[in-house]
């Protein structure tokens, strides 16, 4: 697998180290984002999964100018989400791939599901409908194992039989970093349930090229004709990216729609992504500061989360999930 870095996405894992990491977040907010904090509201910083990003982004637009607060997130992929919340290098981390309850106890952590996303696979093929483009599970397998390499190929024109597929070669693109995304993709083209048993990085033998985070995946995609890669759907909409319908367990293919809501039957590939927040007392205050913030989003962020692409929790998650909230901030 050729490895490539996008140029516009953050390649160092000192997520709030030394120089400033270039994201949509530093764009958005040029005046704040890692620079000096303002003295009249509270700056919190968040580093992890590339999946929440955009909508964590539009909470802060919306909410955090009432609530005193301004959000920095970096998404350097649920790895380091994982690994910042331990070491305790942001004031939360961000991740799609669950910590086991005796690591959270381990690592002093709290870890609250925020919101639901649905992922997919984008695809530039310049001429075709790529909504009227039917790949079953195993073809979309067999592309990223190297079986099958042309669009032209008979296995896919076979599907297509209304659909003049190009003789053009085609260029899997995987993620890079270690990534919820990637664990989930991977089990579902495996045909397991759950990503639980997935390797961190399932993609190394794949043929292709290997980029750092969803925006990575996305721009790359972008560019390149006959490109396939697998992201959300609020970073495909944002780059303007076509995306494949996806097979269910019935034989038969799914459009995404955002209102679906968070069941497999309708959608095979939800991910629930997930806010680590530390226990500790004396990061009492920023803690708080954290809880109270995706407090406000739960309760009254549901409406921008599905304009943006995103899936609200089922009531009885949220319900959890704010109990938890309540928690934090009761121990402050």
């Amino acid at each position: 697998m050729r490895r490539v870095d996008a140029h516009d996405v953050p390649l160092s894992r000192r997520a709030f180290g030394l120089g400033a990491v270039t994201s949509l977040v530093t764009l958005s907010h040029p005046a704040w984002a890692f620079g000096a904090e303002p003295t009249r509201t509270l700056w919190l910083r968040g580093v992890g999964a590339s999946v929440p990003h955009p909508i964590y982004l539009a909470w802060a637009d919306r909410f955090g100018p009432e609530l005193g607060i301004k959000l920095g997130y970096v998404p350097l992929g649920s790895g380091t989400g994982l690994r910042a919340a331990r070491n305790r290098e942001a004031d939360f981390g961000g991740s799609d791939i669950a910590m086991p309850r005796v690591e959270l106890e381990r690592a002093d952590l709290e870890q609250v599901p925020i919101v639901a996303a649905a992922l997919g696979f984008a695809v530039h093929l310049p001429g075709i409908d790529v909504g009227r483009l039917r790949l079953r599970r195993d073809d979309v397998r067999a592309i990223f194992e190297g079986e099958i390499r042309v669009w032209s190929d008979a296995r896919l024109r076979a599907g297509n039989p209304g659909l003049a597929l190009p003789d053009l070669a085609i260029t899997p693109v995987v993620r890079r970093d270690v990534s919820g995304s990637s664990r989930l993709a991977a089990a579902w083209l495996a045909g397991q349930r759950s990503n639980a048993q997935a390797k961190d990085t399932p993609f190394t033998a794949t043929p292709g090229l290997a980029v750092f985070g969803a925006h990575g995946v996305a721009q790359t995609v972008r560019r390149l004709r006959g490109s396939i890669g697998y992201l959300e759907f609020s970073t495909a909409r944002l780059f303007g990216l076509e995306m494949l319908d996806l097979e269910l367990a019935d034989g038969g293919f799914s459009t995404w729609q955002p209102d679906h809501g968070a069941t497999a039957h309708e959608w095979p590939l939800l991910t629930r992504t997930r806010i680590l927040i530390p226990r500790a007392a004396a990061l009492a205050e920023r803690s708080n500061a954290v809880a109270r913030f995706f407090r406000h989003c739960l309760l009254h962020g549901g409406e921008l989360a599905i304009s943006a692409g995103f899936v609200p929790l089922p009531a009885p998650v949220r319900a959890a999930s704010l109990a938890q909230l309540e928690r934090v901030l009761g121990r402050g």
